[in-house]
This record gives C-alpha cells, sequence and structure tokens, in this order.
C-alpha cells in the first residue's frame, strides 16, 4: 500500500518524487535504497527519484531541478519564459530564497526573494508568474530574448503592455536589475490597436522604429469599413499586410486575401506583402520596399 501511495503522487509529478516524499508516505530508508539498487527507480538529482520506464520529458527534468532545489524552489528566468510559451529554449534556471544556495549540476540557481502572488503553477510545476517572469528575464544579459518574451507575452495575453508598466512602477524603488531595459522596450510597443498585437506585428513596429520610417495606422479602415489594413499610411495610399500562416493557410482565407488584395488596388493602394520569414530573416528588404515605395508615392 505504501508504494502504491508513492506511484500514485509520482503519477502527479512527471513520474518524479522525492526521498522526503518517500520517507512521508511511509517507506523506510532501506526500502528505498533496494527499489534503486533493483532499478524500480532511478536517481535524476541526488534525493530525486524517477519511475524505471516512465518516459523523459522536458516538463520532467524542470521538475525535477526545481524538487531538487527544495522548499520554496521555483522555475524561473528561461525556464519560465520556456514554460509561459514565451520562448522555445528550455534552460534549467530555478530561484531560491535567499538564505539557500543549492548545488545542482546543469542548473542555474538564482537567489531572489519571491513572494507568493509572483509564483504559479504551469503544467504541474511551480513557476513565477507571467509578469515576474518578464522581470526576470529583463535582468539576463539577452536583448533579443526580453523583446521575444514581450511579444510572444502580449500576443497571448498573458500580460499588457499597462501591467507590465504597473509592474515595473512597483518595482521602481527595489533596485532590480532590468528595469530600466524593460521599460525602454514596452516604450517602443505600438498601444495603438484595440487588440494586442501579433508577434509578427510586433516585431515589424520596431523595425519601423529602428529604420526610422513613419509610424503607420494599425486596423485602418478603407472602403467604407470593408476591409482593414494591417498597417497603413493613409497619405501614400500605402498598405502592410502580414501573412501569418494561421490566418491564410485555407483555401477560402487564400481566394478572399487575393480578392481583397485587387479591391485595394483599383481603389489606388499599394500593397506589400509580408511573412514571418522576410521580417525576421530579411528586414533591410522589407524596410528598403517601403521606403521605396513612400519616396515614389509622394506628389512631385
Amino acid at each position: 500500500m505504501r508504494t502504491e501511495s508513492l506511484e500514485g503522487l509520482a503519477a502527479s509529478q512527471h513520474a518524479l518524487f522525492t526521498r522526503a516524499q518517500a520517507l512521508a508516505a511511509g517507506l523506510t530508508p532501506r526500502t528505498i535504497g533496494g527499489g534503486l539498487t533493483r532499478g524500480r527507480w532511478l536517481t535524476v538529482f541526488r534525493g530525486v527519484y524517477r519511475m524505471a520506464g516512465a518516459p523523459v520529458t522536458p516538463d520532467q527534468r524542470l521538475l525535477a531541478a526545481v524538487l531538487a532545489a527544495g522548499a520554496g524552489a521555483v522555475a524561473s528566468h528561461r525556464s519560465a519564459a520556456w514554460l509561459w510559451g514565451l520562448s522555445d529554449e528550455l534552460s534549467l534556471d530555478v530561484s531560491v530564497p535567499k538564505n539557500r544556495s543549492p548545488r545542482l549540476a546543469g542548473v542555474v540557481v538564482h537567489r531572489q526573494h519571491m513572494p507568493s502572488c509572483s509564483t504559479s503553477r504551469r503544467r504541474g510545476v511551480p513557476v513565477t508568474n507571467p509578469l515576474r517572469t518578464m522581470l526576470d528575464v529583463a535582468a539576463l544579459p539577452d536583448p533579443e530574448l526580453v523583446d521575444q518574451a514581450l511579444d510572444r507575452g502580449i500576443a497571448a495575453r498573458l500580460f499588457t503592455p499597462a501591467a507590465v508598466e504597473a509592474e515595473l512602477g512597483r518595482q521602481s524603488r527595489s533596485g532590480r536589475r532590468g528595469t530600466a531595459s524593460l521599460r525602454e522596450r514596452l516604450e517602443h510597443r505600438d498601444t495603438s490597436s484595440s487588440r494586442p498585437p501579433s508577434v509578427l506585428e510586433s516585431r515589424l513596429v520596431r523595425l519601423l522604429r529602428t529604420a526610422r520610417l513613419p509610424m503607420p495606422h494599425r486596423e485602418y479602415p478603407v472602403m467604407g469599413g470593408a476591409y482593414r489594413l494591417d498597417f497603413a499610411w493613409p497619405e501614400v495610399k500605402l498598405a502592410v499586410e502580414l501573412d501569418g500562416y494561421a490566418a491564410h493557410a485555407s483555401l477560402m482565407a487564400f481566394r478572399d486575401d487575393r480578392s481583397r488584395q485587387n479591391d485595394l488596388v483599383l481603389a489606388g493602394w499599394t500593397v506589400l506583402r509580408f511573412t514571418w520569414k522576410d521580417v525576421r530573416d530579411r528586414p533591410a528588404d522589407v524596410t528598403r520596399l517601403i521606403r521605396a515605395v513612400m519616396r515614389a508615392s509622394r506628389p512631385a
């Protein structure tokens, strides 16, 4: 019965359990040692075990690091960004209370005050909440990750620019690293739209600012409101449409896009279309085309 209880606990923890949990379930040190010797359980970190035969997953690896770091530990920084979908790369970052300093192979341990209001759980892993994650990421020497995390968090509605600004205001007197950098990047976000911008839209706005091009209108209504343009410079009748795959993948969407573009051209608009790959991999070409159309469209 004792091992059955432990197996039930492990099932809720990505097939993991700790030595302390095994002892609390009534197992003796001898029983634990025997299970390890016979290969029934496998050691992941000292005092953290995995059920033999259970698949190894990224979530499991991260939870094992959190469990090994002890009471009060949470996934944070890059690992929290990965859990919340703010980053694609998993790095084992764990935050622990300031009075502890565990050493774990392959794990980056951060010692910092972590109020309960700053933590959450995601997929069974204790983790910093999205706002706290954003602050922690901003303290890392990785500006590209900060921009990516902001873009994705806003697009996924994990937080709003206003919420990030409010959190920065609360942290302004604490001397936290990264707050100035995060505030600067937040100021470059376009907040003119009534809906959260997509990651691709946010990236294009930053590209336009860097190129010192005039800021466009977003979701600009044309032809009596029949269409809304992603980005528009009405003074030169230039429109930029961004083609994310999800919104344009079906045959009907493909046909609607072509009909829409034809109507806009007949109405005198120049329409440029860019994909994610264009904006990410060929930013100079994107800004060159936009600038060229603006120059050609201005009255002589």
